[in-house]
């Protein structure tokens, strides 16, 4: 029996022993591979002067997504990230269970134009909500806007959508990669055509909840009254009156 334990306890360290190793030859050869420190961003010093105020951004040139630069450095980074989050234990069972949860899908609030009810769902795996439109309370949904048809990768957003009080048009905005710009369109409820407004491309927020034709859309967006890429608004601006042909009145 002394002999069997002895083994035994010699054995188990073996076993202890060759585990330390094996996980000491591990982390030196992840160290080896991780960047030790995260990426330090180089500055370059636009200024702006905004109402006799001058603001330095050192880091602008990091706007410019397809800058090789820009790309290097969020590669860095990524791979910097990547070395601490990785080798956190859990992180399988993790992902799996929030991939159970946001599999679960979601459903808005209905919004009422006229007799018809409007709402948005997402499904699964979608990457975007969908807009459906029911007649009444017990109609058939019917699919009124899928943004995910509109890119192969899910990019495009629907960031806002209010029916009209009659429930003929539903006015929405969209945007892409994640610029939050969004083009204002308005889409008959009955119909698949767009009745879209070349004046707005780009409106930062939604036009309002109350939307009656004729519609209204105000543009303060005015070359060369802002600076390139950003928005300003100023006191200038047109506003254009459209149904659904478009006409400026000032």
């Amino acid at each position: 029996m002394p002999g069997a334990c002895r083994l035994f306890w010699t054995l188990t360290c073996l076993f202890l022993f060759a585990i330390a190793l094996w996980a000491d030859d591990s982390s030196s050869s992840s160290t080896a591979t991780a960047p030790a420190t995260p990426p330090k961003a180089k500055t370059e010093v636009v200024e702006d002067n905004i109402h006799g105020h001058k603001i330095a951004d050192p880091y602008r040139w990091l706007e410019n997504s397809q800058a090789s630069d820009t790309q290097q450095y969020v590669h860095d980074e990524l791979a910097y990230t990547r070395s601490i989050l990785d080798p956190l234990p859990g992180r399988a069972q993790t992902h799996q269970r929030l991939t159970q949860l946001l599999s679960i899908g979601t459903i808005g609030t209905p919004q009422l134009g006229g007799s018809f009810y409007f709402y948005t769902r997402r499904e699964g795996t979608q990457n975007q909500p969908v807009l459906f439109v029911r007649e009444g309370i017990n109609g058939k949904d019917r699919t009124l806007l899928d943004v995910n048809q509109l890119a192969a990768d899910g990019t495009v957003a629907l960031d806002w959508w209010f029916p009209s009080e009659d429930g003929k048009y539903v006015a929405y905005g969209t945007s892409a990669g994640g610029s939050e710009e969004s083009t204002l369109k308005v889409k008959p409820q009955a119909g698949n055509n767009c009745l879209t407004p070349s004046s707005v491309p780009a409106s930062p927020a939604s036009p309002g909840k109350k939307i009656t034709p004729p519609f209204f859309t105000a543009d303060i967006r005015k070359r060369g009254m802002c600076l390139p890429g950003k928005r300003s608004i100023t006191s200038k601006f047109s506003i254009t009156s459209w149904e659904p042909t478009p006409r400026r009145i000032h």
